[in-house]
C-alpha cells in the first residue's frame, strides 16, 4: 500500500495535474512536528533536545489548479508554501518558497515555468527506503556530508518538461542563471528517467549547476531501484556529486526495506554508506577549512502508525559514525562548527511526532 502511494506521488510530481480532469482550485497541505533528542550533536559530546518542524514530511500548504483549454490541453498552476511548525515562520524566506509555477499540460506532456523541483530530487527521494511517500525526515541519512546530493532541490527561473509514456516517465529541466553577460554562470540543467512495471521501479537522474561567480561546476547524479514482494518493498540506490574545482567527490549508497506489518503500521529500516575524497573543504566557514577524505556509516529505522487516513504517529531512531574528513562535514552541518583533531565521532538520535494531511 505504501509503495503504491509512493509511486502515485512520484507520478504526480513528474507530470503535475495531468491526471486532474476536473478544473478548479484545490487547497492541500501537510502539518508535521516532532520532539527529537540527539546525543553528541557537535562531536564535543553536547546533547540536544528540541521540538523540530517537519519531523517526517515537510510542513506545507499549497494551492493547485487546472483549467480546460480544449483539445485535451489544460492550463495548470501550483503555489506551495513551507512553514515551521515549531515557530510558525515561513520557510526559505519566501511566501511560496517550496514551489511556484504555471504552465500547460496535455497528451504531449507538460511544460511549466517558475520555481520547481529538479529531476534529481523527484527520482532520488523515490528510492530512499525511509521516504515511504511522505517525504524526507528531519535527520535523514541522505543529509550526510552536508545535504549536498540534490543540487538545492528546487530550481529558480526554471523551465521543466515532463512526459509519461507507458511505464516510462521523463523529466528535463533548465534553470536560467540570470547573470548579466553570461548565459552559463548560475544556470542549471538536468533530467531523469523513471521506469515502473509491475513490482519493479528503476530510476536515474543527473543535474549540473554552474556557480554564479564562475570557477566551479557541480555535477550530481542518482540511480535507484525498488521491488515489491508481498507486503515488503526493497530499495537500493546510489547518489554522487563531483565539484570541478579541486575535484572534490562525494558518494552515498544505501539499501533498505519497508514492510506493511498491519493495515495501520508500517516499518522501515535502512543502511547508508558515505564517502568523500579529493580537495574537500568545509561548506559554511568564511575561510574554508581543508578536510580531505573520509567515510561515514548510518543506520535508521522508522515506525509509522496511521490513526486515520489523514493522521499518523511516527517514531524514528538513527545513528551515524563519521571518520576522517567526514567528521568535519558532519559536525559543521549539525553543530555549526567543524571539529578537528578527532579521528571519529558518533551521533545518535531518536524522534517521535505526529503528521496530519489535509
Amino acid at each position: 500500500m505504501k509503495h503504491r502511494a509512493s509511486l502515485w506521488l512520484l507520478a504526480g510530481t513528474l507530470l503535475p495535474a495531468a491526471a486532474q480532469a476536473e478544473p478548479g482550485v484545490t487547497l492541500y497541505g501537510v502539518i508535521s512536528t516532532a520532539v527529537r533528542y540527539t546525543s553528541n550533536l557537535d562531536g564535543r559530546h553536547d546533547n540536544q533536545a528540541e521540538l523540530v518542524s517537519s519531523g517526517i514530511g515537510g510542513s506545507r500548504w499549497g494551492l493547485k489548479g487546472t483549467e480546460e483549454l480544449g483539445g485535451g490541453n489544460q492550463a495548470v498552476f501550483l503555489l506551495e508554501n513551507g512553514f515551521g511548525t515549531d515557530d510558525g515562520r515561513t520557510a526559505y524566506n519566501a511566501l511560496f518558497g517550496r514551489q511556484a509555477y504555471a504552465g500547460l499540460t496535455g497528451t504531449w506532456g507538460s511544460l511549466t515555468f517558475g520555481r520547481q523541483y529538479n529531476a534529481l530530487n523527484n527520482i532520488g527521494w523515490a528510492f530512499n527506503p525511509l521516504d515511504q511517500s511522505w517525504g524526507n525526515f528531519w535527520s535523514d541519512p541522505l543529509y550526510t556530508g552536508g545535504d549536498i546530493f540534490f543540487q538545492d532541490y528546487r530550481i529558480n527561473h526554471s523551465v521543466v518538461y515532463k512526459h509519461t509514456l507507458g511505464p516510462v516517465s521523463v523529466q528535463l529541466d533548465y534553470g536560467l542563471g540570470g547573470q548579466p553577460g553570461s548565459l552559463a554562470r548560475g544556470s542549471t540543467f538536468g533530467g531523469g528517467l523513471m521506469f515502473q512495471q509491475g513490482a519493479l521501479s528503476v530510476g536515474v537522474a543527473y543535474d549540473q549547476r554552474r556557480v554564479a561567480g564562475g570557477g566551479n561546476t557541480l555535477h550530481n547524479y542518482s540511480a535507484g531501484a525498488s521491488y515489491v514482494l508481498g507486503k515488503a518493498t526493497f530499495y537500493a540506490g546510489h547518489m554522487g556529486r563531483r565539484e570541478a574545482a579541486g575535484d572534490a567527490r562525494f558518494g552515498i549508497g544505501f539499501v533498505g526495506v519497508g514492510y506493511q506489518l498491519t493495515p495501520a503500521l508500517h516499518v522501515s529500516g535502512a543502511y547508508y554508506h558515505y564517502r568523500q575524497r579529493g580537495d574537500v573543504t568545509t561548506q559554511f566557514q568564511a575561510t574554508p577549512v581543508w578536510l580531505g577524505g573520509g567515510r561515514a556509516d548510518s543506520v535508521a529505522a522508522v515506525l509509522d502508525y496511521a490513526l486515520s487516513k489523514r493522521t499518523s504517529l511516527f517514531l524514528e531512531a538513527d545513528a551515524t559514525r563519521a571518520r576522517g574528513g567526514a567528521v568535519g562535514r558532519e559536525t559543521e552541518y549539525w553543530g555549526g562548527q567543524p571539529l578537528s583533531g578527532v579521528d571519529s565521532t558518533t551521533r545518535v538520535g531518536v524522534m517521535a511526532g505526529i503528521r496530519h494531511l489535509f
